[in-house]
């Protein structure tokens, strides 16, 4: 039996498919009869019961998956007894132990579990869409923000893939990984290994920037976190060509800009943001990066606030339409958490950061963000800052795969004679070894060089 959607009603019956429902559960039912429980069970472990239409057969699905995590059979028989011993008056308006042998008579060989199984996951995803495509037409009618309908749309088909996303393969044997490893051991070494940021020794000790990674650049006010971000946003974009998302929550579009086009043309950035004469020299040197700025794929949003969803739905547009290969946030502190309901500051941080994550994750795309400092390195004797350092220090240090700690000794002491040098300072790094490597700081240009070689 299949219903599906009518498009022209305006009330439109759920999709379902009862005739594989009960064709799975009789498989799984057959399964128990012939010694096969263990091999069935394991392609259906991880459903629940809202996968079934009928709420009869989400219920006998609890009884045989609960009997099979205890290790009891899984049969027509001892299934029946199960269900008879906790509700006998339910089970007969099941249809009793006739009912479990027509499920079984429905059956064909336990190597259908998974045909099934996929059949029943689609007929539950489709009522999932319509559930929830009515959801949000409530929620637009209702007068809400488009942020918060663009924030509800992405959680909803969150949602809605969640149950697909369980039928990937949680584990592969060693013996899977052989060829595609040594495929890629024979290639690195002609290869990046990652996305570099710009700063030759920052990525000879990071690797690059590597899918599903998190990146932080770290370090307390006027540090320059958002010169290295925009440094490493056009450089992924200018010189790799690969396609940039970066969200500025400080700084406008305009001001973006200014620093890129500082950063590129070597004018001063101060000349750019207060006006240049059209007589000044300046122009030359502008006019020769415009072009390839102009076709730059960097894509830069100013919008504030924004939650981690808000960026994921954006992102995602984008990697339809164009394509995707870096996230830039600047900076994650200023990021709103997922729910108003959380309050606490610690609480916010940890939800915060370990969105970035899933967005890298999810994405399937570096992340990189700046982080910001509490003000305990201005407080010490010895300024060099530490990981401790970041505001909500330790659900960020479980959630980025790399941090680096920007740290400006000139900043504290205008005399030190390590004037105009900025230490990054790989305080963590889970593809490698930690290590602080010094690049120039050109902050009238708004960039970092690497240092000249001796």
């Amino acid at each position: 039996m299949m219903a599906t959607a009518d498009p022209h009603t305006t009330a439109a019956a759920p999709t379902f498919d009862v005739d594989s429902e009960r064709a799975l559960l009789g498989c799984l039912l057959l399964a128990g009869t012939h010694d096969r429980a263990d091999d069935a069970m394991a392609e259906v472990e991880d459903l629940d019961r809202g996968v079934f239409y009928r709420p009869a057969h989400g219920d006998l699905f609890d009884a045989i998956l609960a009997a099979w995590k205890d290790g009891k059979p899984i049969g027509p028989a001892s299934i029946g007894a199960i269900l008879a011993d906790a509700d006998a008056s339910a089970f007969q308006r099941l249809g009793g132990a006739p009912y479990l042998h027509t499920l079984l008579a429905s059956a064909t060989t336990v190597a259908q579990v998974p045909h099934y199984r996929d059949r029943v996951l689609e007929c539950a995803g489709r009522r999932d869409v319509q559930e929830d495509g009515v959801k949000l037409v409530q929620a637009a009618s209702s007068g809400v923000s488009t942020e918060k309908l663009a924030q509800i749309a992405t959680e909803l088909a969150e949602k809605v893939t969640a149950r697909r996303r369980t039928r990937d393969r949680d584990l592969i044997d060693l013996g899977s990984l052989i060829n595609p490893a040594l495929d890629d051991i024979s290639t690195r070494l002609h290869r990046p290994k990652g996305i570099t940021t710009g700063y030759s020794d920052l990525d000879a000790v990071l690797g690059g920037m590597n899918r599903k990674e998190l990146i932080l650049f770290a370090g307390a006010t006027a540090m320059g976190k958002s010169i290295a971000l925009v440094d490493v946003g056009r450089h992924v974009a200018i010189r790799l060509g690969l396609t940039v998302a970066l969200f500025s929550l400080e700084m406008d579009r305009g001001m973006v800009f200014d620093r890129v086009l500082s950063a590129e043309s070597g004018v001063p950035h101060r000349l750019i943001r207060d006006g240049l004469p059209d007589s000044a020299p300046e122009w030359g040197p502008i006019m020769a990066h415009i072009g390839p700025m102009a076709n730059a794929p960097l894509y830069v949003s100013d919008r504030a606030p924004l939650r981690v969803a808000d960026i994921d739905a954006c992102c995602r547009r984008l990697k339809r339409s164009v394509a995707l290969d870096l996230v830039i946030i600047d900076h994650m502190h200023l990021l709103l958490p997922s729910s108003d309901r959380i309050t606490d500051a610690t609480a916010k941080i940890a939800d915060i950061s370990t969105g970035c994550k899933r967005l890298a994750m999810g994405l399937d795309v570096p992340v990189l963000a700046a982080a910001q400092f509490n003000r305990a390195p201005a407080a010490r004797m010895d300024k060099t800052p530490q990981m401790s350092d970041l505001r909500g220090a330790s659900n960020i240090e479980q959630d980025a795969d790399k941090i680096v700690l920007l740290h400006r000794p000139d900043y504290y002491d205008p005399d030190s004679p390590r004037r105009g040098e900025v230490d990054l300072i790989v305080a963590k790094n889970r593809a490698g070894q930690t290590e602080t490597v010094t690049v120039a700081g050109q902050l009238h240009l708004s960039r970092f060089r690497d240092l000249a070689r001796v």
